[in-house]
């Protein structure tokens, strides 16, 4: 059996075909170029901003495992059993207990930071998050770079 295999000649369809293949090439030059063609400073500027935008959303969530454990600590301090709402109004963070609740521990801990408010229904301490921040945060932060700096050196 023989087979024959007739080519066909259209050289129009050839033509166009590397046409269309020249014009896909310069669309894509013409873009790169444009992509690649941006300023240089302009481009450092945005990764700045990214790179602030991160930094401030880790600091954010470093401040509010800060804020969690504090909040913790107090209602350890206090027993959860004498707890019955806690609450982060403003910059304030509100502990609402029962009448009969002993909280010295928490008035040792803070001292004067802690505003307390007896009532015959319940007791309110008001702790201020700046002083939380302020001494946990910065301690945790000097702490982390000692630690940095010891393994530095090693």
């Amino acid at each position: 059996m023989i087979v024959t295999v007739k080519r066909s000649k259209n050289k129009k369809m050839r033509i166009l075909s590397f046409l269309a293949l020249g014009i896909m090439f310069f669309a894509y030059y013409n873009y790169m170029s444009e992509e690649y063609g941006q300023d240089p400073k302009q481009m450092i500027v945005e990764k700045k901003v990214d790179s602030l935008k991160l930094q401030k959303s880790i600091l954010a969530k470093r401040l509010e495992k800060v804020i969690y454990k504090e909040i913790e600590a107090s209602i350890d301090l206090i027993g959860q059993e004498y707890i019955k709402q806690v609450k982060v109004v403003k910059n304030k963070i509100v502990i609402i207990t029962e009448a009969d609740t002993n909280i010295d521990a928490i008035t040792v801990r803070y001292g004067s930071i802690a505003l307390v408010k007896k009532s015959k229904e319940d007791t309110k301490v008001a702790i201020d998050i700046k002083y939380i921040i302020d001494a946990k945060y910065k301690s945790d932060l000097h702490i982390r770079k000692s630690t940095e700096m010891k393994n530095d050196k090693k």
